[in-house]
């Protein structure tokens, strides 16, 4: 007689995810989210300062949030790299940032007037150079702690260069949470790091999302936090999309559809398009061109919102 696995009984296949005893999870999903949104945030911001120094324009994604440990995250960084120590003295620890060095050599050639095609130049930057990345370094240790100010205050005090991973010393030996973003160059991808003490931020999470999580619905605002909120929406990027009309077609309809066929809609010409913004309605606009280019102006501004227009 054969068993039946519970898998195939229940007719569902169940994912089991591994799990490292070793190496605990030491935050809560509430709180890697929470994490994981800042660091969207310091993604978008980051865009803009490695558009400055390439003088291009290049995106920053946000790729994920990893708990390794310090000694596995230490191990793992190639040989050489632009590893920066950033020392936080009020949380008593050490942000580390690690770049690509031919990434690096790619943004001093692009501002120096050169191309900057090849990025395969991995070696250790000269001490000019260096002074070159540090001034680079000093907006991307701005922009870390702009993302940081809904959550918490602190300062960068000193950044500290280094090429070889074998010649960190860190004082504290805590698990590690990495954020890891990608750099889309167009042709070429890179990553960088940032790594932060689990000590530094256990002691940010309790004092700031935990609290303010629990105390949202009946504290108001400080003017203070309430203006890094602002600032932190204010540079947050929305979809939107203008519907030229909609309408509804059975499958067997779409499979029978032929090159130069017309597809009726249910939009009047002369009514306000209906425009989504993070698909919820929010505005109703008419077409027109500006320039050469499409665009639609503005008739009304949608306040509220039908609950139904959520789901």
């Amino acid at each position: 007689m054969n068993s039946v696995s519970p898998q195939r009984k229940s007719g569902k296949r169940k994912y089991v995810e591994p799990y490292d005893f070793k190496q605990p999870k030491l935050f809560s999903k509430e709180i890697m989210r929470t994490l994981r949104t800042l660091h969207d945030v310091l993604a978008r911001n980051l865009s803009r300062v490695f558009s400055s120094a390439l003088r291009q324009k290049v995106d920053v994604h946000m790729n994920k949030i990893d708990q390794i440990s310090t000694s596995d995250f230490i191990q793992n960084i190639a040989s050489p790299s632009v590893i920066y120590l950033l020392s936080v003295k009020q949380l008593g620890g050490d942000v580390i940032a690690v770049i690509p060095p031919e990434f690096c050599i790619h943004m001093i050639e692009r501002q120096s007037g050169g191309r900057g095609d090849n990025l395969n130049e991995r070696r250790t930057l000269t001490t000019i150079e260096e002074k070159i990345i540090s001034r680079i370094m000093k907006a991307v240790n701005k922009e870390i702690i702009v993302a940081w100010e809904p959550y918490m205050d602190f300062s960068i005090d000193s950044a500290t260069y280094e090429s070889k991973p074998e010649n960190i010393h860190l004082m504290s030996v805590d698990p590690t949470i990495v954020a890891k973003f990608e750099i889309d160059l167009g042709v070429h991808k890179v990553e960088i790091q940032i790594s932060y003490p689990y000590s530094l931020l256990k002691e940010a999470m309790n004092e700031s999302v935990l609290k303010k999580g629990n105390q949202a619905k009946t504290e108001k605002l400080s003017p203070d936090a309430l203006d890094s909120y602002k600032r932190t929406l204010l540079n947050a990027s929305v979809r939107i999309q203008p519907l030229l009309g909609t309408t509804r077609l059975s499958v067997s309809d779409i499979l029978e559809l032929k090159e130069g066929d017309t597809i009726p809609l249910n939009q009047r010409t002369d009514k306000p398009l209906a425009v989504r913004v993070n698909k919820v309605e929010k505005m109703k606009a008419f077409p027109g061109i500006v320039q050469g280019r499409k665009a639609i102006k503005i008739f009304e501004i949608i306040e509220e919102i039908n609950e139904q227009e959520l789901l």
